[in-house]
């Protein structure tokens, strides 16, 4: 199954006020993942995998894992750019390529 990795700088209430959007968007396209909260200590950890980033803080590309930001969501400004950026990222994993 998919992963998903919500993070933010402590991995605690931020992550998980997105989390939830991601989940309820995942859940209004029929589509399932499993969907975690993480720290960015926990990206640099060899033990850690995901197939996708969604975060409200700064990455470096240098992760190998696609990334797209969380804040449109954490600041509702317009939650519909993440919305998009996440359905376009899913088909190219999909799809056998990657971001």
């Amino acid at each position: 199954m998919l992963t998903i990795a919500i993070v933010c700088g402590a991995g605690i209430a931020t992550s998980a006020l997105v989390a939830d959007q991601v989940r309820d968007h995942l859940t209004s396209l029929g589509r399932e993942a499993h969907v975690v909260q993480a720290t960015v200590m926990d990206l640099l950890s060899p033990d850690f995998q995901a197939d996708l980033v969604v975060s409200t803080v700064g990455l470096p590309p240098a992760l190998g894992i696609p990334q797209i930001s969380g804040m449109p969501l954490l600041l509702g400004t317009n939650p519909q750019v993440t919305y998009d950026d996440l359905d376009r990222v899913l088909a190219q994993i999909d799809g056998g390529t990657t971001a």
